[in-house]
């Protein structure tokens, strides 16, 4: 029998571009591009006997395209090219507040200087604000310092290694000169320029092949009829104004296409439907547009055949042999084959491998690929021996942040291992395992969702969703209205309105909606608000209308943003629990500080069971206290659970292992030591103070304040992992890190006013 592993990387960012301005406002295509976009072919190369898909939606080809052969410029990149004695207090708060934006236990903390100014960006943002300035206040080098590292560090460790000057200006670290800023931001263009080259090669040389998605990313199904929300989830929410706009959906399928035919010379073959969405109507309208395959997730395949995909302890599906196959949609317009996702395989690499050595984590998804080898070659269902097809579909760019090199390890090491299960393995594009499939069955029945729960309610389930998709219906029902004005008249459609359908396909995107709502959080989130409000905006004026005073209104609320920054406050009052491993009293903990771990900050979403339930933070007059929380559900018949929390400003670790059946608790607690790693429990004892813990039904824990080193500070910053041996775990918050208030001088009196 021979199994045949596909693999696909979604690359994504969503139309950034001010239509008040004609700037990008964020700048993640230029630093994704210098950092995945360009790197991962390369890597890819190195492995021949691995062929990979790659998904390139049109919105961020057109954008690379416009930096690359336009000089387009992001704000990012216009205040890095500021000379630094040249900077305006709003440049040098704008400096602050957004240039630690990476993943800082990997591309902040170890570059010594970036990591000295993270920790004192904070008290240099209150200086800028004091009238005298005063202590913590940053000058023209640090400001040089910091605008030279954020734009180095987002460069693939590859590309760094491979340019002598990005390599030295690496090892310097520190001290750098107005030229050599501008040597990285000029280097960042040049790398830009390299990014179609490398998918050309790869499609047309190496094996691999290219798909797309629609133009701006949307959801199709919602475009075609946003009631088919009511298909994927009965009784859902929707927004007081219907949206049904079949035509926009075509012109998004049609315009990305010819985006990838302008760049690539050919048509792309494969569909990854925005976000995995697919219902009767959107697979219609991909077949007559044009395209031979798509992909959505495990989740539908499992609605389509009203049974769910059941696993095994170690993550095998128990019946293989009905899921590991792509199956026809058959349409009014045509026959569609549609390849289902394994997110359990596509989750490991994407959340989970990041935290393990490279090595364990290659051989463990090798061990998942045997095993379901194994189970599908003892089900003797005779089948033919070519129909067996596992997709392992995931973001291309967002994983490998956290992973130490960016994942360069990890890749090789595992593209290495998978080379040598061939023959009996293969690792192909998706459409050369379509070629080599002997039957394509037909679908039972075509579901409406998408991969995330197998519903659009991230999309179209929230109050902020609904003013999103109102304001949305309003402006299209008067383009509509215009247009069939002007074409009664028997005129082409005028250039104005044609703008005006521009901007409007643009706010059609999904990621706007990703960010409404509290499913997800991003520091940037009003940044992504004001972008769909001033699109919406942009048509009405192209339209020729004034338009209406609500757009100016920020959708995404100011006091929700407060509140969603990790941001944990002070206790209501000291608390003393006792550290017993059990809740002994409700008011030991009822003055504590109550954090849900919710999905948070991000653009990935993961499928899943939630191990942590809830946790609680508060402090007395000399120790910070947390208690944890596991769901029952998740932890059910599980023997080992790691929950670590990292301090990492202090370098500073937690450390626990908790046995909930036999009642086994063991933990440290570990200073960190750049030049040796992690010190002996023994040896940070004798730094550290004395830390109490215990587990019976819940982890408590006592940390006195002078084992962080914290008395004097303001806020706490620390991130807590937690995995259930040889499984999956968890990060919260997924990104960043949780701030918690700590009381300061004046706790007391603040206390009792309260």
């Amino acid at each position: 029998m021979k199994l045949r592993v596909c693999f696909l990387w979604h690359m994504h960012q969503p139309y950034y571009k001010d239509p008040e301005t004609g700037s990008y406002i964020l700048p993640w295509v230029r630093l994704h591009a210098i950092k995945d976009y360009a790197a991962l072919p390369e890597i890819f190369r190195g492995h021949p006997g691995v062929r990979h898909t790659v998904n390139l939606v049109p919105s961020l080809l057109v954008q690379v395209r416009d930096y690359v052969e336009n000089g387009a410029e992001d704000v990012f990149l216009s205040v890095s090219r500021k000379n630094s004695l040249d900077l305006t207090k709003e440049e040098n708060e704008f400096l602050l507040r957004n240039f630690f934006s990476a993943y800082a236990p990997t591309m902040i903390l170890p570059q010594p200087r970036y990591a000295d100014l993270f920790r004192g960006h904070e008290a240099a943002l209150r200086s800028l604000h004091r009238k005298n300035g005063g202590p913590g206040g940053y000058g023209a080098s640090e400001y040089t310092d910091l605008a030279t590292l954020f734009n180095l560090t987002w460069f693939h460790p590859m590309f760094r290694e491979e340019d002598p000057e990005l390599s030295r200006l690496w090892r310097k670290g520190s001290g750098y000169t107005e030229r050599e800023k501008h040597y990285v931001l000029d280097h960042q263009i040049k790398v830009m320029g390299r990014v179609f080259d490398e998918y050309r090669k790869l499609s047309r040389e190496d094996g691999g092949e290219l798909s797309s998605s629609p133009m701006y990313h949307p959801i199709l199904p919602l475009l075609i009829d946003n009631r088919s929300a009511l298909d994927a989830l009965p009784g859902a929410a929707l927004p007081g104004l219907p949206f049904s706009w079949p035509a926009d959906a075509r012109i998004q399928l049609e315009r990305g296409r010819k985006v990838f035919h302008d760049l690539f010379g050919a048509d792309p073959s494969g569909l990854w439907p925005s976000e995995g969405s697919i219902s009767p109507a959107a697979l219609e309208m991909a077949c007559e547009t044009g395209f031979k395959w798509a992909a959505t997730d495990e989740i539908l395949l499992a609605r389509a055949f009203g049974k769910s995909v059941r696993r095994d302890p170690g993550g095998i599906p128990i019946e293989p042999d009905w899921f590991y196959r792509p199956y026809a949609a058959v349409t009014k317009r045509g026959s569609i084959p549609v390849f289902f996702r394994d997110h359990h395989l596509s989750d490991l690499i994407g959340f989970e491998y990041s935290r393990w050595d490279a090595h364990d984590a290659a051989n463990n998804f090798i061990h998942n690929l045997k095993g379901i080898y194994d189970r599908l070659t003892s089900g003797a269902s005779g089948i033919s021996d070519n129909e067996y097809v596992i997709p392992v579909i995931l973001d291309g760019e967002n994983a490998w942040e956290y992973f130490h090199d960016s994942g360069v390890t990890f890749l090789n090491v595992l593209l290495s291992k998978l080379d040598q299960l061939r023959p009996n393995i293969e690792f192909i594009t998706l459409s050369d395992a379509l070629a080599e499939t002997g039957e394509v069955r037909e679908l039972p029945t075509i579901p409406t969702g998408s991969w995330i729960d197998g519903t659009f309610h991230i999309w179209i389930g929230h109050q902020e969703d609904h003013s999103a998709w109102e304001m949305l219906s309003r402006a299209r029902a008067l383009l509509e209205s215009k247009s069939m004005t002007s074409s009664k008249e028997g005129d082409e459609e005028p250039f104005d309105l044609q703008k005006a359908r521009d901007y409007l396909l643009v706010a059609e995107g999904s990621d706007w909606c990703w960010w409404y709502g509290d499913d997800h959080y991003t520091p940037h989130g009003p940044e992504f608000d004001r972008l769909f409000r001033n699109n919406v905006k942009a048509a009405y004026k192209a339209m020729g209308v004034i338009p209406p005073d609500s757009i100016d209104i920020p959708i995404i609320k100011s006091d929700r943003i407060v509140q969603e920054k990790n941001l944990i406050p002070a206790p209501r009052s000291y608390i003393q629990p006792r550290i017993d491993g059990m809740v002994t009293s409700y008011f030991e903990w009822n003055s504590a500080r109550k954090v849900v771990p919710a999905p948070g900050f991000g653009t990935m979403h993961r499928a899943g069971h939630v191990i942590l339930s809830c946790f609680y933070y508060g402090f007395s007059v000399d120790e910070i206290f947390f208690r944890f929380d596991l769901d029952k559900v998740a932890v059910e018949n599980v023997r080992e659970i790691e929950l670590e929390i990292l301090f990492q400003e202090k370098s500073v670790k937690f450390n626990s292992i908790l046995d909930p059946i036999n009642g086994r608790f063991i933990y440290s607690f570990v200073k960190l030591d750049e030049s040796r790693g992690a010190l002996s429990s023994e040896e940070s004892s004798r730094h550290l103070g004395t830390v109490r813990a215990a587990f019976v039904n819940v982890l408590e824990l006592a940390i006195p304040f002078e084992a962080l080193d914290c008395a004097r500070d303001e806020r706490l910053e620390f991130f807590v992992t937690i995995q259930i041996a040889e499984s999956f775990g968890e990060r919260w918050p997924i990104y960043g890190t949780f701030s918690a208030e700590l009381p300061g001088t004046d706790f007391a009196e603040r206390m009792w006013q309260a």
